[in-house]
């Protein structure tokens, strides 16, 4: 049985996948941390509004794009997943399936307060403390 940080990490990529941006920020610290890989950095951000931010300007370049877990690690308070992307580029409709970066959510007092983005399962899972 899952715990329930990985409920709530679950329940947060189900209502991306929606769009459901309220929904998905229910968890969120006040000033949670998204945080992405050294080449991306530029687009890390505190807070819930400015990761909605963050999110629509994906969805200005992309169509459809889904996060598709392939696997869970309940590390405790950390919790990674291995994800799977799936999204056609709007304009281009060049389409994207691949597993482009993992996520660890970090959890304080039953909220989400960090993001970890990374591009290898092994770093997710050293990050989480699983490994």
């Amino acid at each position: 049985m899952p715990g329930e940080n990985v409920e709530k990490t679950m329940a947060f990529i189900d209502a991306y996948n929606r769009r459901d941006f309220d929904a998905a920020i229910e968890h969120f610290h006040p000033q949670v941390e998204w945080v992405l890989p050294a080449h991306h950095a530029f687009d890390s951000c505190t807070g819930p509004q400015q990761v909605i931010r963050f999110w629509e300007g994906i969805d200005e370049t992309m169509d459809e794009l889904r996060l598709v877990p392939q696997e869970c690690v309940d590390a405790g308070d950390r919790v990674a997943v291995r994800l799977r992307h799936f999204g056609r580029g709007k304009g281009s409709g060049a389409e994207i399936d691949t597993e482009l970066y993992h996520q660890v959510t970090t959890f304080e007092d039953g909220l989400i307060v960090r993001f970890d983005y990374v591009e290898r399962w092994d770093e997710a899972l050293e990050i989480a403390g699983a490994k």
